[in-house]
């Protein structure tokens, strides 16, 4: 771990996060899996992270309840219905657009399923991160989402914006806009329990 990454978890701590560093994806996914409670209702919001540690999968392959809209085969109201259970999950598994050097964790979300129950609502928050993630500030947090994480995701999701086009957000008025509501976790919200993982490989936009 070097001392970035140490100044990354000992500043989440000081914020009231349960903080910890893990060098890789295999490591990552047993130190998860061993702290969901195998009865526990996890929800899984669009988290390009979560899959990439196939979480998701592995979850399910145990006879887990998941409530993952990105499911295939889900109908529209089987959508909402998922997107709803999220908010008030046993466990809440998602992950961040960026984090910064002084602890601070931020996010920008379209609906809003992702974001919410990251504030109130879930039993337990688990943040995994990417170490690609890791930003000096809120400043370089915004243009982390900006010049990276928002084109790439709207790229993803086949939309037709401008910053699919040019490779930076220009800030449209696009009805299929992507970035519409921005939380920046502060410090831990007084009745959640968040825990972050800071994974020492690049994961997710």
């Amino acid at each position: 771990m070097d001392e970035r990454v140490k100044r990354v978890v000992s500043a989440l701590k000081r914020r009231g996060f349960e903080a910890e560093f893990i060098r890789d994806k295999e490591t990552a996914r047993r130190v998860i899996l061993e702290r969901i409670p195998i009865k526990a209702k996890v929800g899984i919001p669009g988290s390009k992270t979560v899959r990439q540690l196939e979480l998701d999968r592995l979850l399910r392959e145990r006879g887990q309840v998941t409530y993952d809209h990105w499911l295939s085969g889900l109908g529209v109201q089987e959508v909402l219905a998922m997107r709803r259970a999220q908010l008030t999950s046993d466990v809440l598994l998602v992950s961040a657009n960026a984090v910064t050097e002084d602890g601070e964790i931020y996010n920008m979300d379209g609906i809003g399923n992702r974001i919410a129950p990251m504030i109130f609502g879930a039993g337990e928050v688990i943040i995994v991160i990417g170490i690609n993630k890791l930003v000096k500030d809120l400043d370089g947090a915004r243009e982390r989402l900006r010049k990276v994480a928002g084109p790439r995701r709207a790229k993803e999701l086949g939309l037709n914006l401008r910053c699919v086009k040019s490779g930076e957000c220009e800030d449209c008025h696009s009805p299929g806009r992507i970035c519409r509501a921005e939380l920046i976790l502060h410090y831990a919200p007084i009745l959640s329990k968040i825990r972050v993982y800071i994974i020492g490989e690049e994961l997710g936009n």
